[in-house]
Formats: structure tokens, C-alpha cells, sequence
């Protein structure tokens, strides 16, 4: 009974492999870095097809906006279905189901004229898939290694998924600019498919059922983050980053273009640098930071995430904003890792898929936000006012995390 309860506290199963390098935890490591390929790529390939098809910018961002509206609108929905449904077979069926509808795509961009009504459709199918892939993906994880591997693995998720982001954009122009769209949109088929495969071969996951998930609502995550205090701390810390993610490259764009004239190449190679960051700070730092002072941790990260964007609207030289950038996205990773893995440790099973639903919810409404401001409040003041006042931004999340103790025992590597 005793080792039940600590399953149950901190979301491992005992009986899950030990070692995060498992060939278990590498098939869904693959899994993941494939389906991110696939993400990665339509990014890139759906817009410009969409626009080099129809000349509507318009058409392609309600395109794109059809295909986040989902992480917004459905997210808590999706949370609830993840935690009754067996989450491996979701995974494998939101493959199948984003396999499918951009074959659709590919259909529809090269041979039927990139109508309106048919991609904003497919591309809410694929928005919907995707959120219940990642769902499932981030409750399946603690299920499948050990509590004190659980910080390893998930760097080692973190990676994968900057190394995908690397590829996956460049892929994308390539293969639309040199084989046209079908073949594009089939790779991105092919990527998915091959994701279904290896998470195929994990083993099933069904959701516990026991006394943390007596409360069957769809809003059952969103109440225990409100009455939480490290959930909510957690969260607050979540939005930060992912405002920075949305808001911080925009004003490097427009200053690297009308201030300091760079050469597209030059500003390409600058904000490269990133996906360099990501991978160092995933594979390579995460493994050497897993401690329960996870508030104080955090707050230096985002520490140094806000003095890299107030760099980047100090530095002119390609070579030193380059540095803020790889710094400023290596940083961004260990606090995706360090929230990631917290909340896993913290949220009972029963429920776990409703948390990260509604955590995604309110990071996503989050990043709707900065699009749609950072662009006006760049017009109206300049990029490096904006730099700045998103580095000073950091300061009340940092005091808050600095003050923040954790309660939970299960925090405990």
C-alpha cells in the first residue's frame, strides 16, 4: 500500500525502467522527435503553400490560426480525455489522424486551389491531434521511468524536440521550393506514420483510478492549479517563458532588419544559434540540476532569460547577438525541462492530463496575446523598448519563485 501511494504522489510507477537510456524511453524519444519533425515542417510548408497558391496572407494566417485554436478552445476537453482514455493508443491515433489530414493538404494546396473552408477544417483536425498527442505524450512520460530519472528524460524530450525544431524549418522550405507541395505535405505524412510505429512498440498506459480522480470534471485540472500554490507558481513561471518564446525573436527580427541592416543569411545564422542552446542546455545540463530547490533554480533561470533579451537590444555585432540568442534559448529549455518534470512529480495521474491541458490553455491564450500585441507595440515604440521592458518583465516572476518553497514531498528527486 505504501509503495502505491508513492506511484500515485509522484506519477512513476515503480516498476518502470530505472535507467532514462531504456530502449523504452528512446522509442518515445524517437516518437516524439519525428512527430515534432512533422510539426516543424508544416510550420514552414503550410504557410508558404497556402501563399504561393492563393497570394492571401490573410488566408494562410486564418489557416494557421485554425490549426492553434484548438490548444485554447479544447484544451480542457482534451485534458479530460487523456485522463480516461489509454494514453499510448491517443498518441498513436493522433499520428494517424494528422498522417492522414495532411495528405489532405497536400490534396487540396496542389490540385484543388488551396480553398479556404477545407484547409481552416483540416487544419483544426490537425490542431485538435495535436493537442491531444502532446497531452498524452507529457502524461505518458513519468509512467514510463523512474521518479529519479524523470528530470534526465525529460532533457533528454527537451532535446529532441530542439533538434527537431532545428531540422524541421529547413526541411520544410527545401522540400516545398524543390518537389513542390504533395511531396512536402507526404513527408510530413511520413513523419507521423513513423512516430505511430515506434510508440507502438511502448506499453500501454491506462489512467489510475483512485481517490485524486474522484473529481470527473473537465475543469478538475484548472481547480487544483487555483488551489495549488506550487501548481500556480508553476504556471505563472510557464507563462513568462512562453511570452518570451512568442515576443522576445519578432523585435530581433525588425531590429536585425531596419537597424543594423543584416543580410537575411546573417539574421537566419544569428537566430540559429538558438536550436544550439536548446540542445546543449537539454542534454547536457538538465542531468545536473534535478533538486527539490527547484523555485530558486527556476528563478535564476528566468534570471538570466530576461538579461538575454535585454542583450539582445544592447548588442549590435552578429557574433555577440548570436551568444544572447544561444543563451537566451538554453535557458528557455532548462525551464521548460525543470517545469515540465515538477509538475509531472507533483500531479496525481488520475488528473495529470487535465493540468497539463489547462496549463497549455493558459500558456497558449498566453502566446495568442503576444502575437497579436508585440507587433503593435513594436510599430509604436521601437523593437529595443520592447526588448527591455520584456527583460524587466522578469522581475516579478523571479521574486516570486525566489520567496516559493515547495510543499510537496513527491518534488524530491
Amino acid at each position: 500500500m505504501a509503495e502505491s501511494k508513492v506511484r500515485r504522489a509522484d506519477g512513476a510507477d515503480p516498476s518502470a525502467p530505472s535507467g532514462p537510456t531504456h530502449s523504452l524511453l528512446r522509442y518515445f524519444i524517437g516518437a516524439r522527435a519525428l512527430s515534432i519533425v512533422g510539426d516543424r515542417v508544416a510550420d514552414v510548408a503550410l504557410p508558404l503553400a497556402v501563399l504561393a497558391t492563393t497570394g492571401s496572407a490573410f488566408t494562410a494566417g486564418l489557416v494557421g490560426g485554425a490549426n492553434q485554436l484548438p490548444q485554447v478552445i479544447g484544451a480542457l476537453q482534451i485534458g479530460a480525455l487523456v485522463d480516461r482514455r489509454e494514453r499510448r493508443g491517443l498518441m498513436v491515433a493522433a499520428d494517424l489522424v494528422r498522417a492522414i489530414a495532411f495528405i489532405a493538404i497536400g490534396l487540396e494546396v496542389a490540385f484543388g486551389g488551396a480553398r479556404l473552408v477545407p484547409l481552416v477544417l483540416l487544419a483544426l483536425l490537425t490542431g485538435i491531434a495535436d493537442a491531444v498527442f502532446h497531452t498524452a505524450a507529457g502524461s505518458y512520460i513519468p509512467n514510463l521511468v523512474s521518479g529519479r530519472d524523470l528530470m534526465r528524460a525529460n532533457g533528454y524530450v527537451e532535446g529532441s524536440d530542439a533538434a527537431a525544431t532545428l531540422a524541421g524549418p529547413a526541411a520544410g522550405g527545401w522540400l516545398l521550393q524543390a518537389f513542390g507541395p504533395m511531396i512536402a505535405f507526404a513527408t510530413n505524412t511520413v513523419s507521423f506514420l513513423g512516430s505511430a510505429l515506434l510508440l507502438a512498440r511502448l506499453p500501454k498506459n491506462q489512467p489510475t483510478a483512485d481517490g485524486a480522480g474522484e473529481d470527473e470534471s473537465v475543469l478538475a485540472g484548472l481547480r487544483l492549479i487555483m488551489r495549488d500554490r506550487v501548481q500556480a507558481v508553476l504556471l505563472a513561471g510557464a507563462c513568462y517563458m512562453h511570452l518570451l518564446a512568442v515576443a522576445a525573436f519578432l523585435p530581433l527580427l525588425v531590429r536585425a532588419e531596419k537597424e543594423l541592416d543584416f543580410e537575411p543569411l546573417t539574421t537566419g545564422l544569428v537566430v540559429s544559434a538558438a536550436g544550439v542552446g536548446g540542445l546543449v542546455s537539454s542534454f547536457v545540463l538538465a542531468r545536473y540540476v534535478d533538486t527539490p530547490r527547484w523555485p530558486q533554480l527556476l528563478a535564476a533561470v528566468l534570471t538570466v532569460n530576461g538579461g538575454s533579451v535585454a542583450l539582445l537590444a544592447l548588442f549590435d555585432a552578429p557574433l555577440w547577438l548570436a551568444s544572447a540568442v544561444l543563451v537566451l534559448d538554453g535557458a528557455s529549455a532548462l525551464a521548460f525541462v525543470v517545469v515540465a518534470t515538477t509538475r509531472q512529480r507533483i500531479t496525481p495521474d488520475p488528473v495529470r492530463g487535465r493540468v497539463l491541458a489547462a496549463s497549455s490553455a493558459a500558456t497558449a491564450l498566453v502566446r495568442l496575446i503576444a502575437v497579436v500585441a508585440i507587433g503593435a507595440l513594436i510599430d509604436l515604440v521601437g523593437p529595443r523598448p520592447v526588448m527591455f521592458g520584456l527583460a524587466a518583465l522578469a522581475l516579478p516572476f523571479v521574486l516570486m519563485l525566489a520567496v516559493s518553497r515547495s510543499t510537496h514531498p513527491s518534488v524530491s528527486p
